[in-house]
């Protein structure tokens, strides 16, 4: 399905035991009462939103291997809790003991091929039934009308999956059961290089640098809100850096930083500051744009801010602000000032680096093929590894410093969602195309050291 919605609210949902689910006069569904039976299979595992238009999604069930299903069905819910769908199930579970249901031939360990297995993307609830009595149920995100099992699961973002992790638990509560992974068809959930994503990693996009200013909204709920959403999907809690400057108290925490457009230098403590969160562990991405892209007219652009100040502009730079964050230098990523707001918009491509940034978790569907540059800058790789580029130009950079990772790409309408804080919108509607989405969220969570 394509749409997806965001709602204020999280509502704690209930659910019917009835044989066919209905809601009860009052409006209300009552409560399941109980885990699904023994013996019984469970929905272990949804995948129903890609990064771009919906294709291999899946439901995936786990139950006792020759478990016959005749006579199980799986009814989709939309956020309002009305049924737009039902898939007739057929054959037994599998040896494996994971039965999926593909919506294209794609899908690995596919057992059964139904269109319908791609769901609402954003809030919605499934449940499996026998002739009509509810098996098992699950709500994601924040449906208005959940019929799920407890409070519903948290959605996913696009190119993740919602799974059981322990694979197969089911304490009637899908925001315990359930948690957000890279999609494992016909395999066991939360397993060693499956992508799962431990939670309480915290990720920070500053904005102490004026990365909201003029055109451009880099903000975790601007234009950068459907990145933020995606992160969160994953399990990391996503924040906002605000104030005068960073700090390392303002890092204290954080596992990644990342720092997109910046519009104002760092001051010599501010680089000490992430230098040292670096150091110790922390994650850096750094997003640049193309050259004279100075959105508050303060004479400093991005590439600019992350290099050092080019002696020309602005024309007088006190000597704390001169060195700026220094990149090339203490990251060994440097951000070209080679490029201009005329340069034409490329398609970076892998370099041919097997980097799990752009592999991603193997057989899942998260890797990255390509990526938009819609007029940036290149990024020279003093140390590192140039992982993206297009036409002999790297736009993706990566280096290990001390303990900690750095990344740099060169473009930041790349991540954007075409959306701006005041409500208002732009051209710049990037998140959902190409691979772009499982770049942005795949750098996140090499940086971490969850990929």
């Amino acid at each position: 399905m394509a749409s997806s919605l965001r709602l204020p609210v999280l509502l704690t949902l209930s659910l019917t035991l009835a044989s066919c689910g209905a809601v009860p006069s009052s409006g209300q569904p009552t409560r399941l009462t109980a885990q699904a039976a023994a013996g019984e299979p469970v929905l272990n595992e949804l995948y129903y939103d890609a990064p771009s238009t919906d294709a291999g999604m899946f439901i995936e069930l786990r139950g006792p291997a020759g478990l016959a299903l005749s006579g199980y069905t799986l009814t989709a819910y939309d956020t309002a809790g009305t049924a737009y769908r039902t898939i007739t199930l057929s054959g037994a579970i599998p040896a494996s003991g994971y039965y999926v249901v593909a919506q294209d031939s794609t899908v690995l360990n596919r057992t059964l091929v139904n269109a319908g297995a791609d769901l609402n993307n954003g809030s919605g609830s499934l449940r499996l039934l026998k002739s009509g009595t509810v098996i098992d149920a699950a709500a994601y995100g924040t449906p208005s009308g959940g019929r799920g099992e407890g409070t519903p699961a948290p959605t996913t973002g696009a190119g993740s999956a919602l799974a059981r992790v322990p694979d197969g638990q089911d304490t009637n509560a899908n925001s315990a059961d359930f948690r957000v992974q890279a999609a494992t068809p016909g395999t066991p959930n939360g397993a060693p290089g499956s992508g799962s994503t431990p939670t309480g990693k915290t990720v920070l996009f500053d904005l102490t640098k004026r990365e909201d200013a003029g055109n451009a909204d880099w903000r975790i709920d601007g234009a950068y809100s459907d990145y933020a959403d995606a992160l969160r999907g994953l399990g990391y809690t996503v924040k906002a850096v605000t104030g005068t400057g960073i700090t390392s108290a303002a890092l204290g925490g954080a596992k990644v930083v990342v720092i997109a457009e910046p519009q104002n230098p760092f001051s010599d403590s501010e680089r000490a500051a992430i230098q040292s969160f670096v150091q110790n562990g922390g994650g850096l991405f750094m997003v640049s744009d193309h050259r004279d892209s100075d959105r508050d007219s303060d004479g400093w652009d991005s590439p600019e801010v992350f290099g050092g100040w080019d002696s020309s502009t602005p024309t007088s730079v006190s000597s704390a602000y001169q060195r700026s964050l220094d990149s090339g230098t203490l990251f060994g990523l440097n951000h070209s000032f080679g490029s201009s707001f005329s340069d034409p918009v490329y398609t970076a491509t892998p370099t041919g680096s097997a980097h799990p940034v752009v592999i991603g978790s193997a057989g899942t569907g998260d890797d990255v093929v390509s990526a938009g540059v819609y007029v940036g800058t290149s990024i020279d790789v003093r140390s590192g590894t140039g992982v993206m580029g297009a036409n002999g130009k790297t736009y993706l950079g990566v280096n290990t410093v001390g303990a900690g990772r750095v990344a740099a790409w060169g473009d930041t309408s790349t991540f954007s969602d075409g959306t701006f804080s005041d409500g208002t919108t732009s051209q710049y509607k990037n998140w959902g195309n190409l691979s772009n989405a499982n770049l942005g969220k795949n750098v996140v969570r090499w940086l971490a050291g969850d990929l």
